[in-house]
């Protein structure tokens, strides 16, 4: 069945940043397939806050960030690229199973400095959500990505505690 699933997150202090590990399964469709082997790249974002909960108040949103991974196909390669949109950093797979695996491991992404969360880190929460970005797709796929359910690839958000 296609989505994405988030399996588990975790973090904790390395190098004086908060850093978090996430386990997630990408499953794409057979038209999502289709259109990336036909050479229509996809642009995966993920979205990470981190907020600290308040009894009289709503929560404090600490941080929030955005990791964008474009993924595109090369025929004539046949191999896939992962792009970094943030820094263009790049990495070369031989099969989309390699890619999936890929997008669905995140060890050690740096969140914040250690600093920015308080000793007593237990009303300290992260929420993770991946999507996939209809908005890059090329105009002509859009009108029907955006009325295909096929084309609605997005993971619960995912919430946990920060313990330090």
């Amino acid at each position: 069945e296609q989505g994405i699933v988030i399996n588990q997150v975790s973090g904790g202090v390395y190098d004086g940043m908060y850093t978090i590990h996430a386990d997630m399964n990408y499953h794409l469709g057979p038209e999502i397939e289709k259109a990336l082997k036909h050479g229509v790249p996809l642009q995966f974002i993920t979205r990470i806050v981190v907020r600290q909960q308040r009894r009289w108040l709503w929560d404090k949103t600490i941080m929030t960030t955005t990791l964008i991974r474009r993924v595109q196909y090369h025929p004539l390669s046949e191999d896939y690229l992962v792009i970094n949109m943030a820094d263009g950093a790049s990495h070369q797979f031989n099969t989309l199973t390699e890619v999936m695996a890929f997008l669905g491991k995140l060890k050690n992404y740096p969140l914040l400095p250690r600093q920015a969360i308080a000793k007593d880190s237990r009303n300290y929460y992260g929420r993770l959500q991946v999507t996939l970005d209809l908005q890059s797709l090329p105009a002509p796929l859009r009108p029907q990505a955006y009325v295909s359910s096929q084309w609605r690839l997005a993971s619960p958000v995912f919430a946990w505690k920060i313990h330090l």
